[in-house]
């Protein structure tokens, strides 16, 4: 996979797609549950990505 695909923090692709749609979709969801349920979710997307 090229370089400009990798998703690290300092990435443009994490700092300006997936942040924001995570915390987003975060802000808007129902109940604490949810929540931690979406955020291990997408931490587990973030480090499959590499």
């Amino acid at each position: 996979m090229p370089s400009k695909f990798l998703m690290i923090f300092s990435s443009p692709l994490f700092l300006f797609l997936f942040l924001p749609v995570v915390l987003a979709v975060y802000a808007l969801m129902p109940g604490t549950r949810a929540k931690n349920l979406w955020l291990l979710v997408m931490s587990l997307v973030f480090y499959a990505w590499g």
